[in-house]
């Protein structure tokens, strides 16, 4: 007589669930952690990870102008939130999501939420300094002065558009090489088709009262002019006087008045 082992209903339904657990044994939660069926009586464990960071805000706004980024960086901000000034790059980055200092114990952040003030040159800025550099023709160069002198705060309107329509009225005249005046202007002597012997004084600088980047009050920045007497007539030209400093030295006051307008503190240097 052999011996039968009988399965009882109950003990297969215990297999099978035991089964069951087994193929997939871990189990992940909608609030990012997880357990897992472990062998022994089948209990759930959590092996969620201790150092994962919590849900977070992963979003990057690149704004235009200082105003927006202040008013987005204080509708976000919060004790953890700086500003990186990065000169090089041309950005103001308002980090709202930073590192907590070490008095309140150094945690990990995500670092994933900043607002980017990305620099963009003024309008008056750009006219001007594609001009800066050339020497110009009489005709032309006469043309874009008359087109910009509202920037101009020195020497006074009149006196430039008087100057403008003197290089229209000398076109195709004989120039000779100017002589400095003892106010710093220059003097060109010139011939025209009477062989008659004329001067022409123009000023040898500048100074525009214009914005250096969009958004920003205007600033005075200097230009000295260029000239070259040649057969065909006068060319002109300017170069700009120190300009570079100025808008370094802008750039670190539009830095400087966020964090005075957010609370933020500024750091200068790159991420």
């Amino acid at each position: 007589m052999n011996d039968t082992t009988q399965v009882l209903p109950r003990t297969a339904l215990d297999a099978g669930i035991d089964a069951a657990r087994l193929i997939n044994p871990t189990i992940e939660h909608a609030d990012g952690r997880r357990h897992v069926f472990v062998p022994v009586g089948y209990q759930l464990k959590d092996i969620s990870d201790p150092n994962a960071l919590p849900d977070f805000i992963a979003q990057t706004v690149t704004l235009d102008d200082r105003d927006s980024l202040t008013a987005y960086a204080n509708r976000f901000r919060d004790g953890r939130s700086i500003i990186i000034a990065d000169y090089d790059a041309g950005a103001i980055i308002a980090q709202l999501d930073w590192h907590q200092d070490n008095e309140n114990d150094l945690e990990r952040q995500h670092s994933s939420h900043r607002a980017t003030l990305k620099l963009r040159n003024s309008e008056e800025y750009d006219r001007w300094n594609s001009m800066e550099g050339d020497m110009h023709s009489q005709e032309e160069f006469a043309l874009f002065i008359e087109e910009n002198v509202c920037d101009v705060s020195n020497p006074d309107h009149s006196v430039l558009l008087e100057i403008c329509r003197d290089l229209e009225a000398t076109q195709g005249a004989k120039f000779r090489s100017g002589i400095r005046l003892d106010n710093g202007d220059r003097t060109f002597v010139y011939e025209d088709d009477t062989q008659v012997k004329n001067d022409l004084i123009v000023p040898t600088e500048i100074s525009l009262s214009i914005p250096l980047y969009n958004g920003e009050p205007p600033v005075e920045i200097r230009a000295k002019f260029r000239f070259r007497a040649t057969p065909s007539g006068l060319q002109l030209g300017f170069r700009w006087h120190r300009v570079e400093y100025m808008r370094q030295a802008t750039f670190r006051e539009m830095a400087t008045l966020t964090a005075d307008n957010t609370g933020m503190p500024v750091y200068f240097g790159r991420t």
